[in-house]
């Protein structure tokens, strides 16, 4: 269960990321307020079974999409002459995220076209295969001179031994609606779609890891599958939202079992 004493642990903290020494340091269920640096630098290797996330990139309107206080695209922290912000390069985390993940397992990573070559270079260079590039087919557009935008792109690699998903039949084309008037956060995913890839891709009781949890919609699709999960952000706003998330969706799902 997510637990609330823990998130007032979090806000007793006295500085950022100080609550991986009051705490487990890797607690299967929980959220870690703390760069993902710090946090997986304290998970031992070979501890998950699958890697879902979507970190933040650089935009080529000069901006990020999730810039490093919680993974937000925020306007107010980069301007139209192409000024970037922070960003953790690819190269700066995935090692470790690769560390951590169990032989034979597989990670889906989020990015736009302008970013997939870094992503994929930086993901052979420590190990990782490639299974496939899927495609996420959004219900808006975004307007461009060439060509308006209406997908994102998910990378699917595998580390060791190929395994073959759940359900073989699944499209590398998921079709989802973005997520409108009740968004949390300002990149924030559908929670079926998340759940495709946490579905075809683990078990009931296999731990899902997301380094750049936001609020928290990895966590929801795993939970709701019977996975268990464990992500950090440096965010505590977020964190909090997310662990407000996921009860409210345990909630909701005892209240319909009931019905």
């Amino acid at each position: 269960m997510v637990s609330r004493l823990r998130w007032r642990q979090y806000q007793g903290a006295e500085e950022k990321g100080v609550v991986l020494g009051k705490l487990k340091p890797f607690e299967p269920n929980s959220i870690v307020v703390g760069d993902c640096l710090e946090v997986m630098a304290r998970m031992p290797d070979r501890c998950v079974d699958l890697v879902v996330t979507d970190p933040p990139y650089r935009l080529t309107s000069g901006g990020v999409s999730g810039v490093r206080t919680g993974g937000i695209f925020d306007p107010s922290v980069y301007d139209n002459r192409g000024k970037l912000f922070e960003v953790l390069d690819f190269d700066q985390w995935l090692p470790d995220v690769y560390r951590v993940l169990k032989d034979d397992a597989d990670a889906y990573i989020m990015t736009n076209d302008k970013n997939m070559f870094a992503l994929m270079q930086a993901a052979f260079n420590v190990g990782f295969q490639l299974h496939n590039i899927l495609v996420w087919l959004k219900s808006t557009r975004t307007p461009n001179r060439w060509y308006m935008k209406q997908c994102e792109y998910i990378l699917y690699f595998w580390k060791g031994r190929a395994r073959t998903i759940n359900d073989a039949g699944s499209s590398n084309v998921l079709v989802f609606d973005v997520v409108i008037g009740s968004r949390v956060h300002p990149t924030e995913k559908p929670i079926p779609l998340m759940g495709v890839l946490v579905g075809n891709s683990s078990l009931r009781g296999s731990l899902i890891f997301d380094p750049f949890m936001g609020s928290g919609t990895t966590a929801v699709a795993a939970d709701r599958l019977g996975r268990k999960f464990f992500g950090c952000d440096i965010s505590e706003e977020y964190v909090a939202i997310a662990m407000e998330r996921i009860e409210a969706d345990r909630r909701k799902r005892s209240q319909l079992s009931l019905c």
